[in-house]
């Protein structure tokens, strides 16, 4: 189950502005699988994020020996072999898809030698057990989740694409994102406990508030990100604002006064709140990007 662990986790790794808005390019093959009884959904357009300069001149080069040691296990680089990424969840159980270059036959076998259990379904090999496991529908789609729910995609029986409340929140992204992210409803379906009259517990019922909520993030010049989030009443709102604004300020303040370009990287970001809507936008420069990311790599 090492072997089924690793992959999974690489493929959710392999995906680390006021412009004109649109739809963000999702890859068919992989909206086609979105159950209708998703909330959230987060993706990532790998094949744009290796064109931008960050990706060129920096994170190509950041050393991952795990993910090497990966890909020399398993035939298969997340870096090289990977196009796009999907992730969506209904708030209890979630799917993780990709699309790319995939051996099929060889990532098989290989998961087989490393201990994963085959399962054979609808002329299709599952791997994995009778909760979790990973498929390769073809030699370009590979997805991984609860074998259950592995099972009604072979039986057809996850159809219809995002739902529509989820397409209209990425609609009032830009067109340019490539890692993107979309919540439809509250949080209150996810089962996560807190000690009552916690920090945690007031966090969580703030969250429960939310409506709806955005992210998305542009690396072609730099990074522009925004993000927004919807709750049911202002007070909600404010407490989610003044909530992300703690958590910056304690980041610059924890920042040492020998490295700069961290405290302009969080004077970027800025969060405002406007009745029930709460936003966090960032513009950071090329040049403050690559200096950034150049202090985080020799860490």
């Amino acid at each position: 189950m090492r072997a089924l662990a690793a992959v999974a986790l690489c493929l959710a790794l392999a995906g680390c502005q006021p412009k004109k808005p649109g739809l963000l390019h999702i890859d068919p093959a992989l909206e086609s699988l979105v159950p209708q009884d998703t909330v959230f959904v987060a993706g990532a357009n790998l094949d744009a994020i290796r064109d931008t300069t960050v990706y060129r001149e920096l994170l190509s080069r950041a050393p991952l020996p795990q993910l090497d040691d990966f890909a020399r296990q398993t035939g298969l680089d997340p870096r090289k072999d990977l196009s796009q990424i999907l992730s969506c969840s209904n708030g209890k159980r979630g799917l993780l898809m990709a699309r790319g270059k995939f051996n099929r036959k060889d990532l098989e076998a290989r998961l087989e030698q490393q201990g994963a259990k085959p399962i054979s379904y609808k002329n299709h090999r599952l791997f994995g057990n009778e909760n979790q496991a990973i498929m390769f529908l073809s030699d370009s789609t590979a997805v991984a989740g609860p074998t259950p729910d592995l099972r009604s995609i072979l039986d057809g029986r996850t159809k219809g694409g995002l739902p529509a409340p989820l397409r209209d929140l990425l609609r009032t992204l830009p067109p340019s994102d490539q890692i993107y992210a979309a919540l439809n409803g509250s949080l209150s379906g996810l089962n996560i406990a807190a000690p009552e009259n916690s920090n945690l517990a007031n966090i969580m019922q703030a969250l429960r508030s939310v409506n709806s909520a955005t992210l998305g993030m542009d690396l072609s010049n730099g990074l522009q990100l925004m993000a927004a989030v919807t709750c049911n009443t202002e007070r909600d709102a404010k407490f989610v604002h003044d909530l992300l604004k703690g958590i910056i300020g304690l980041g610059r303040l924890n920042t040492p006064d020998n490295q700069p370009e961290m405290l302009k990287l969080y004077d970027a970001i800025q969060v405002t709140q406007k009745q029930t809507r709460t936003e966090v936008q960032a513009n950071i420069s090329q040049d403050q990007a690559n200096k950034f990311l150049d202090l985080w790599l020799k860490r």
